[in-house]
């Protein structure tokens, strides 16, 4: 087993004993695994059109078909499946040439205890692909969100993880604050506050954790991007349960002119 799932594995090979041994291999090494052995272009082309696959395994040199072109046609319809070439023999231009085209790896086939490796590799390397993909599609949707909501708004909508690190600050941060919005991201918020108020924000912080349901209002003093202390009101809340923000919303609000007034 790979995780919780066995992986489905695509195997264009025309010796069905190179394909069991193959499956032994996995099976020596734990890694649960259901291989499909195709051994003509028609064959792999139509299994491709059929279904999807962790990975593609397939042999270099094959009487109707070689291992290029057999990547060329899986980058064409599933580039982000792992492709590893196996070949008995493949000289380095080659093998330079098939890494180059788009391949994951390349094992030889007089070193078959590198192929189990190569192919718990080049799955790892895939899933984390896919996990990133989903996390910056994510931060994008959510973004898009948020300006939907604050581009013309005069107040500071930012949104924090639960360590208080800026994933988003409105366009506003720019006129109240002076930072561009990507200045922040990443960084603490706690760094940019001033520390007689500190330890208060920490356990407004603390306390918006602890129950989502409630609001909390407080002020605060946050350091301009020019040296200088904004007075700013916020309200915050924790919304890092629901899926379409997954984040502390805070609402900044400059009363600088109201607090010197007094």
């Amino acid at each position: 087993m790979y995780g919780n799932q066995a992986l489905f594995v695509l195997h264009l090979e025309d010796d069905p004993d190179f394909t069991a041994l193959v499956e032994a291999l996995l099976a020596k090494d734990g890694v649960g695994a259901q291989v499909r052995r195709v051994s003509s272009r028609a064959e792999f082309e139509a299994a491709l059109r059929e279904g999807t696959y962790d990975a593609i395994l397939a042999d270099y040199s094959l009487p109707d078909y070689n291992g290029l072109q057999a990547l060329a046609y899986a980058q064409a319809r599933c580039p982000d499946t792992p492709f590893l070439l196996v070949s008995g023999t493949i000289g380095e231009e080659a093998a330079i040439r098939s890494l180059k085209y788009g391949a994951t790896d390349y094992v030889l086939k007089l070193w078959p205890d590198r192929l189990v490796p190569a192919l718990r590799r080049a799955v790892q390397e895939a899933q984390e692909r896919r996990q990133r993909k989903h996390v910056e599609t994510q931060l994008r949707r959510r973004e898009k969100y948020f300006r939907a909501l604050t581009d013309n708004s005069l107040d500071i909508l930012t949104l924090l993880n639960r360590e208080g690190l800026f994933l988003y600050n409105s366009p506003s941060v720019k006129r109240v604050l002076g930072y561009e919005h990507e200045e922040l991201a990443g960084k603490r918020m706690f760094d940019f506050i001033h520390p007689e108020d500190l330890p208060r924000v920490m356990r407004a912080f603390e306390q918006d954790l602890s129950d989502p349901e409630q609001t909390v209002r407080l002020e605060l003093r946050f350091r301009h991007r020019d040296g200088s202390w904004r007075h700013l009101e916020a309200i915050g809340q924790d919304r890092t349960g629901d899926p379409e923000i997954a984040g502390i919303v805070v609402n900044f609000r400059d009363v600088s002119d109201r607090v010197l007034a007094e």
